[in-house]
């Protein structure tokens, strides 16, 4: 009995041992990998348009998951991400969050952008035409020779009405596209006086002019050429995305898991959007949500974006070869894009 008892106390100990020694090594290496993942600029600004094409940046926000991982994140709302880039590519900005068109012109213009995430893919009823409730136009081809309002010329707007016009027999170049500075808070009001026949709106704003003013969509733009297109991601110049690396790997973090949330927790969208854009109950109850894409970024769909550009003219043609092989988007894409 004394001889077992001497035996299974030391193996006891070395089991122990081992366990506490295990749990250090575990302990040590999570610290090791948690300093070597701390962002090098932990304070950041991120200008981004007031959309519901953002609720995963806005959750982030809004959940605390920037702070998980070890950011400070500060939300500039702005009209456009065509409006922001000159102040990007001065380093007054970190990371844009906006529509793909403006950096895509502003990459073959010899700009460097690095896309770090995308952040929706349209979806039936999240971007339309909008026109007055007691707008004469009905139809689509109407707008022939009118005014249609945007929130950014030579962006994802005009971009989005072009392949609707052209599907519906209209030229692009037939409809005047107006920028109006303010943004889509703003657009629902002003299309009431009359200076646009329509005016393109993203969520939760369509839904903003049908609850305040009794506005009517035009037309639905997830159709056609343009169904399910990607429409906005989180952009850096490719110079901050070099500098700080690690503080791109932080942000992206925390966005995929907004994403996630954001793609299977509507009342966390609403709260979030509730809470950035200052909206009623009644909108973001009504509003519609976009798909939030998770993973690297997909270049394929991204091509989608520079072909349309190119089709209708917000390229020039002395960039189609770069359109056409891939390789101005692939410029934007890098290591964990």
């Amino acid at each position: 009995m004394k001889t077992r008892s001497f035996c299974t106390v030391p193996l006891i100990t070395a089991v122990i041992m081992a366990l506490v020694a295990g749990c250090s090594t575990v302990g040590i290496s999570t610290a090791s990998t948690l300093a070597a993942s701390k962002p090098e600029e932990p304070d950041i600004t991120v200008a981004a348009i007031p959309a519901v094409d953002l609720a995963g940046l806005y959750i982030a926000q809004d959940e605390g998951l920037f702070g998980v991982q070890g950011l400070h994140v500060t939300i500039d709302k702005i009209a456009s991400s065509q409006a922001i880039i000159a102040d990007q590519v001065k380093g007054q900005v970190d990371i844009t969050a906006g529509s793909y068109v403006a950096y895509i012109s502003a990459q073959a213009a010899g700009a460097r952008f690095r896309i770090l995430a995308e952040a929706s893919i349209l979806g039936p009823g999240a971007r339309a035409l909008v026109t007055t409730a007691d707008s004469p136009i009905t139809a689509v081809a109407q707008l022939a020779g009118k005014k249609i309002g945007v929130n950014g010329t030579n962006s994802i707007g005009t971009l989005l009405v072009s392949s609707l016009l052209a599907e519906h027999g209209v030229s692009p170049k037939k409809v005047e596209f107006v920028t109006d500075n303010d943004g889509f808070p703003a657009m629902p009001g002003h299309l009431q006086d009359g200076a646009w026949a329509a005016a393109f709106l993203a969520e939760p704003y369509i839904t903003v002019a049908q609850e305040q003013y009794g506005d009517q969509v035009l037309a639905d733009l997830d159709q056609g050429d343009t169904s399910n297109f990607p429409v906005d991601g989180y952009v850096a110049t490719q110079a901050w995305a070099q500098k700080y690396p690690k503080t791109a790997a932080a942000f992206v973090r925390a966005i995929e898991e907004g994403q996630r949330i954001a793609n299977s927790d509507r009342p966390a969208v609403q709260a979030a959007m509730a809470r950035y854009d200052n909206l009623p109950r009644e909108v973001t109850a009504a509003m519609v949500l976009s798909a939030y894409p998770i993973g690297p970024v997909d270049e394929t769909r991204i091509q989608r974006v520079a072909a349309a550009m190119l089709q209708f003219g917000m390229l020039g043609q002395q960039y189609a070869t770069e359109v056409e092989r891939g390789t101005l988007v692939e410029s934007m894409l890098g290591p964990g894009s």
